[in-house]
């Protein structure tokens, strides 16, 4: 049984589940564009049930005697918790860390208009996918040395070029006018190398992470100077905050 197959069973023992197929449906298609070695077109919703929908769901269940409603409550326990692993389905099955959509891409190409863009540590490639259809010039790389235990690497939407991220800043940092990052593991330095070597370059540094959170280094975070900008704030906008992780697109001095 798939991610999916277990929502649908979930909400199958739930009176009246129907009333969440909407929500399952929104995520079959994501699972199905990343399958089909496409972006999401939008980003994403919250998927996991607030505390209103709760509330709303259990008083509209209050006929029930109180061992169906007992049942009930632990179905839809079981329910939401499984709503929150879909982001480490989508890491795990499809190698998707950073919530990179259509309308994200498009948010960026319209706020760094001609521009060109060079992408490191790019693992499937699916930042410079959307940009790169789109028609924004990209360079994509990544040797994949710290990919190593999912499908990242492993299913490639783009071409990708085999360089660690020193190495792509040495050959192309001088080419182009933006170079991006998305979520860069949080143990390893290799961001913080990263803004060392921009440091020298005459380039906007973009970057997708959790500050002080699940993407990037204690070290990176400390020497990281994050520059408010208007055109960041407007890409944002198209970025998806859909279960407890607050990551975002910030430009990094």
């Amino acid at each position: 049984m798939n991610y999916i197959d277990g929502l649908r069973a979930d909400t199958a023992v739930l009176p009246n589940g129907m009333v969440f197929n909407a929500r399952i449906k929104f995520m079959e298609r994501i699972c199905q564009a990343l399958a089909n070695n496409q972006l999401p077109k939008y980003h994403f919703p919250q998927f996991q049930l607030t505390e209103k929908e709760i509330t709303s769901y259990m008083e509209s269940n209050v006929n029930l005697d109180e061992v169906e409603f007992q049942a009930m409550s632990a179905h839809l326990e079981k329910f939401d918790h499984d709503l929150g692993e879909f982001r480490t389905y989508l890491q795990t099955r499809f190698g998707y860390w950073a919530t990179i959509t259509q309308d994200f891409a498009a948010a960026i190409k319209a706020n760094f208009p001609n521009q060109s863009f060079l992408e490191l540590m790019a693992g499937n490639g699916y930042l410079s996918k959307g940009l790169r259809d789109i028609g924004v010039e990209t360079y994509c790389t990544d040797d994949l040395s710290w990919a190593k235990y999912n499908q990242t690497g492993n299913l490639a939407l783009t071409e990708i070029e085999s360089l660690d991220a020193l190495s792509a800043l040495e050959k192309y940092g001088n080419q182009v006018d933006n170079v991006i990052v998305a979520w860069s593991p949080d143990r390893e330095d290799i961001d913080y190398k990263i803004l060392q070597k921009i440091r020298q370059l005459n380039v906007n540094f973009l970057l997708i992470g959790e500050k002080n959170g699940a993407t990037d280094s204690k070290e990176f975070w400390e020497a990281a100077k994050l520059v408010e900008d208007p055109r960041i704030d407007k890409i944002n906008q198209s970025y998806s905050h859909y279960d407890l992780v607050q990551d975002q697109l910030y430009l990094v001095k």
